[in-house]
């Protein structure tokens, strides 16, 4: 019992979550919080995202994610340059996932968003999520995420440039 309400304290003290135990006693904690960068996916051309882990047991981790981007117009101009330039726009991609595996591989599901600022007929796609993952055991080592979507409302993103797949490169901390 008393080892248990240390094992919580410290939990608590460190801001990380239990990962596992060593034959020797020693409590390993897994990384928590992620900084990305994702290529395309999530509405976007580019992104920088937070990212949270929650831990609910070595093999299951619940991930939630806040990040800001950039997307433009998506225009097609076979006959020389387009007559109007392509609109901008600011993204806020955000998700939350299940990921299942062992170690540092996971297999990641979940539901994502985008809110799209900008002159845009479509300022909001929802889409599922499907990806695989690397994440670190120990802080300061890099994450790894590839990862499909297809959004829900498929005929309204016609000016937006939606890329169906995305990669994502961070460090885990």
């Amino acid at each position: 019992m008393i080892r248990k309400i240390v094992l919580l304290i410290i939990l608590l003290l460190t801001g990380r979550v239990l990962f596992a135990q060593n034959q020797e006693g020693i409590i390993k904690a897994r990384p928590i919080n992620n900084i990305n960068l994702n290529l395309l996916g999530d509405a976007s051309i580019i992104s920088v995202n937070y990212e949270r882990q929650i831990i609910v047991s070595s093999i299951f981790i619940l991930s939630s994610k806040l990040g800001l981007g950039y997307n433009e117009e998506f225009q097609i101009c076979i006959w020389g340059p387009c007559s109007t330039p392509s609109e901008k726009y600011l993204t806020i991609p955000h998700h939350i996932t299940g990921n299942i595996g062992k170690g540092k591989h996971f297999f990641e599901f979940g539901l994502g968003g985008t809110i799209i600022n900008g002159n845009t007929t479509q300022p909001y796609l929802l889409y599922p999520i499907f990806g695989y993952r690397i994440l670190p055991l120990n802080s300061n080592k890099l994450n790894f995420r590839i990862f499909g979507q297809i959004p829900f409302s498929g005929t309204e993103t016609e000016d937006i440039l939606f890329i169906p797949f995305g990669l994502s490169l961070g460090v885990s901390f």
